[in-house]
């Protein structure tokens, strides 16, 4: 895969040129970086924007998918970019984000690239754009991170965590994502933090976004959802444990996830996905493909299952996102009543963090991400979000320490 990374990074280094000399900026980056990962084959460049839309959901209210819709219908074309997660104010009605803004960036950015460029084993097509031979970079981009810390503490963490078992004891809700943000000043390259984190991290849906004067350095191991044809596919991920240096340590924490707490907080998040693809599948159609399989990467062992459904007729593929967004695994259950408790409990807009990366094609089809383990650069000010899910079994304890887990993937990075 090294390989691939390299050519990769020689087409971003040519397009980001040639986005500042013709004043066409953005660039989209979805890399495939596990070998031997059966959702991991292709890398997509997207750059130099055609037509693309930013949007925030509170001055563009109910519309905003529409516009999103409108531009997929009027485009007939590629597109890539970002949902993120205050949309859901846009899904839901009477939910609002009203908490401290890190980050400002848009709801929703999308764009039509006029170049896109697929690599799959060290070889390069171009599906738009006029083909040409990257240059070999000729220096060294490097990157600071200074301050990281998070802007809560272990104490507040565990008294939140505490609270919410209480509601969720009293029959409030049953699962709940509960997240802060780790925060940093950033100087530098923010392609080679994106690098950096990649190495660290490898997986199957990294994704690497630049507009404007924001970077998004992705290094996602979930699936949001994918649309082939008229099946529609979801993969949530619930419950993780780290990784030993030592073989039968990382047996033991492998085997873990499979402990009833895990089992039971992955089952409610698949019946909370299989609850939105019946919004828009056809009646019968939706199942349960994979359960509690055990995926493994570089920092973390991660419990996933799958759910597949077929599309009814009647429903577009923005139909299909806004049904399923924001992904359960980043919201808890039942979905509506979490989504109004994350924003008492947490002290920030989330913004990109738990939304969604990925592409959609002239064929209405699309594959996109969950936006977790990833930094947000702007204005020399990074933020990277982490989180997990709260049941009545959390250990409040035990849930800190995934968090920092969790925040390997950018602290072992600011290391190298």
């Amino acid at each position: 895969m090294s390989s691939d990374k390299n050519l990769t990074e020689r087409f971003y280094r040519a397009l980001k040129k040639r986005s500042e000399t013709e004043n066409m900026p953005g660039i989209v980056i979805l890399e495939s970086q596990l070998d031997d990962h059966p959702e991991s084959k292709d890398t997509y460049i997207a750059a130099l924007p055609e037509k693309k839309i930013s949007l925030f959901s509170d001055k563009t209210g109910d519309n905003t998918w529409n516009l999103l819709g409108d531009l997929i219908r009027d485009d007939n074309g590629w597109l890539f970019g970002y949902l993120g997660y205050d949309l859901k104010n846009s899904v839901f009605d009477r939910l609002t984000s009203e908490n401290r803004v890190l980050i400002d960036t848009p709801d929703l950015f999308m764009f039509s690239p006029s170049v896109l460029i697929r690599i799959r084993d060290d070889e390069a097509v171009f599906l738009k754009g006029e083909p040409f031979e990257p240059p070999v970079p000729s220096y060294a981009n490097e990157f600071e991170i200074k301050g990281l810390k998070p802007l809560i503490t272990q104490q507040e963490f565990k008294k939140n965590v505490e609270r919410i078992q209480h509601q969720i004891k009293e029959g409030d809700f049953y699962e709940i994502n509960y997240t802060y943000p780790i925060t940093a000043q950033f100087s530098g390259d923010n392609f080679s933090l994106f690098r950096k984190m990649s190495d660290v991290n490898p997986v199957p849906f990294a994704a690497y976004i630049e507009f404007d004067d924001t970077a998004v350095c992705s290094v996602s191991p979930e699936r949001f959802l994918k649309k082939s044809g008229n099946t529609i596919m979801s993969e949530p991920i619930k419950g993780t444990s780290g990784r030993s240096g030592l073989p039968e340590e990382d047996e033991q924490l492998k085997s873990q996830l499979m402990n009833e707490k895990n089992r039971a907080e992955n089952l409610m998040i698949v019946d909370l996905v299989r609850h939105d693809f019946a919004q828009v599948c056809e009646t019968g159609s939706v199942k349960v493909s994979k359960l509690y399989e055990i995926q493994s990467f570089d920092t973390v062992h991660q419990l996933i299952s799958r759910v597949e459904g077929r599309l009814s007729e009647k429903y577009k593929s923005v139909d299909a996102l806004r049904a399923c967004f924001p992904m359960g695994s980043m919201t808890g259950a039942p979905k509506y009543r979490v989504l109004k408790e994350i924003e008492k409990y947490e002290i920030y807009k989330r913004g990109v963090y738990s939304g969604a990366i990925g592409y959609i094609t002239p064929d209405d089809d699309f594959d996109f991400n969950v936006v977790i383990r990833s930094a947000i650069v702007k204005n020399n000010k990074l933020v990277f979000p982490v989180g997990g899910a709260i049941t009545s079994d959390s250990d409040p304890d035990d849930e800190w320490r995934e968090t920092e887990i969790k925040s390997r993937a950018l602290t072992d990075a600011a290391k190298m």
